[in-house]
């Protein structure tokens, strides 16, 4: 049977810590309340215990899930397994994968399942929004030994930080199982570098964890997985997460990853209805079917909605930026966002926005314009009070939606938004206009920033006593 896959992710007591089992977690774990300068690096030593190894920011375990993630996302996988899924940290996050159709967790701890089964339902949010495209979750109970028909000829495995926990006699079979038998296109695994341990002082175990039967060097891995390749034809790549101090980069990543991929297109094997029933070993203790709204709108459709919810975006950003501003000038009463001083244009930049506004909208205008530099937002208002925005389209396309969406082509954003309602193109089809009525006009007064800063300050408090209250992030 397969040893228990999970590691221990609870956050560790100081007399916990101080055990002589020494865990994953102690190894790998992560600080909260860094500098800006430390939050760009993998790894920091704490400036009170310099001697206690590297600490990592992200920590491992995120970088290991968020590796996985993006492999996911590049080979847009829609049945997806994680093998030896423990507490279900893995499949939580790949539950939000838009492109995952199918996805199925197996472990033999079935105690492990059973506290962790509610995390693949669906949440209130999905029955509202649903998703674009259908989700199967389903957990199961079962050892790696053995061969189960229903996941063959799934499009991505995932084993992460398994490998290490099986005994000798299910490490020999697992090979099969996995790469002669499921035959995933894509096989991920990761498993902690035995190169990497000399830089953990004081390690009073032999391994990182006590479960741990083995832990392999770069070249053990290696070898092992060239011949998984060899036997069972597929190419495999090698990377790691988890990056040491600087000078110590021969020593590699705290966790190594191989990434196998299958040569072959066909799938498993080809079986009979009876042979089937016979291979479905596996115990189904959670199923999960999540609400989804199939999505029926056009390409052009989605890129209007993006780009008018992007400008909509951009407009309130610019006008809370300039009531701010002029916050500062004019103390804390009650003041409108779309009054604002005399602009930064020169005189043919000013004509110009005053004929578009005139030709499109039919206003009197009033000489006032502000130029919002976060934004790259022009703000221009008439006497009426109506406010005008211009948002250059090239700002629009650095959002990477619509950049996706529009396939890179600014040229065929300015052809969509020629059918918008809501938005005019300028005359040059440079820029977009978007006109807010006088009866919109957003009013803020201090109360509402001082609401909003403490909203803020109260989010930060959260987040510290979260991650300070947590030695390991799940």
């Amino acid at each position: 049977m397969m040893a228990d896959s999970s590691e221990n992710r609870t956050a560790d007591s100081s007399e916990n810590q101080k055990e002589k089992c020494c865990t994953d977690e102690d190894l790998e774990s992560g600080i909260a309340d860094l500098s800006e300068n430390q939050k760009q690096r993998s790894y920091f030593c704490t400036d009170d215990d310099p001697e206690s190894g590297p600490i990592f920011n992200p920590k491992v375990s995120q970088q290991r899930y968020t590796f996985v993630r993006e492999l996911i996302r590049s080979y847009k996988s829609k049945k997806v397994i994680d093998m030896g899924c423990g507490e279900c940290q893995l499949i939580v996050r790949l539950k939000r994968e838009m492109c995952i159709e199918q996805l199925a967790g197996i472990d033999i701890n079935v105690n492990f399942l059973d506290a962790s089964k509610h995390l693949i339902q669906p949440l209130l949010y999905d029955y509202i929004h649903g998703r674009e495209a259908p989700l199967e979750a389903t957990l199961y109970q079962g050892s790696i030994a053995e061969c189960d028909s229903r996941l063959q000829g799934w499009d991505l495995l995932a084993f992460v930080e398994v490998i290490e926990h099986l005994e000798d006699d299910i490490l020999q079979k697992a090979p099969y199982v996995i790469f002669g038998f499921l035959k995933p296109a894509v096989v991920v695994i990761t498993t902690p570098n035995k190169d990497f341990n000399v830089l953990f002082p004081d390690m009073e175990t032999k391994f990182r964890h006590w479960d741990h039967k083995f832990e392999w060097t770069r070249q053990e891995f290696q070898e092992w997985g060239d011949q998984i390749c060899t036997t069972y034809g597929y190419k495999v790549r090698y990377t790691g997460v988890g990056k040491g101090p600087d000078g110590t980069e021969h020593l590699g990543t705290c966790s190594q990853i191989g990434v196998f991929e299958r040569l072959e297109k066909e799938g498993g094997e080809v079986l009979t209805d009876t042979t089937q029933k016979e291979l479905q070993p596996y115990v189904v203790v959670q199923h999960s079917i999540h609400p989804y709204k199939p999505d029926t709108k056009s390409i052009q459709d989605k890129i209007l909605l993006e780009a008018e919810y992007l400008t909509n975006k951009l407009s309130l950003d610019a006008s809370r930026q300039s009531h701010k501003e002029e916050k500062k000038e004019k103390g804390t009463e009650m003041v409108s966002v779309n009054e604002v001083e005399d602009g930064q244009f020169d005189d043919a930049e000013e004509d110009d926005l005053q004929c578009d506004f005139q030709n499109n909208y039919s206003s009197k205008v009033h000489p006032r314009t502000c130029e919002i530099n976060d934004t790259n937002t022009r703000f221009y208002e008439d006497e009426e009070g109506n406010a005008m925005f211009e948002v250059p389209l090239a700002r629009l396309m650095e959002f990477d939606s619509l950049h996706q969406m529009c396939s890179s082509s600014i040229d065929l954003l300015r052809s969509v938004l020629k059918s918008s309602k809501k938005l005019t193109l300028s005359s040059d089809e440079l820029s977009v206009l978007y006109l807010q009525p006088a009866e919109k006009s957003l009013l803020v007064d201090e109360s509402d920033l001082q609401e909003e800063e403490i909203c803020k300050q109260t989010l930060v408090h959260v987040h510290k006593e979260y991650v300070t209250e947590e030695s390991w992030d799940d």
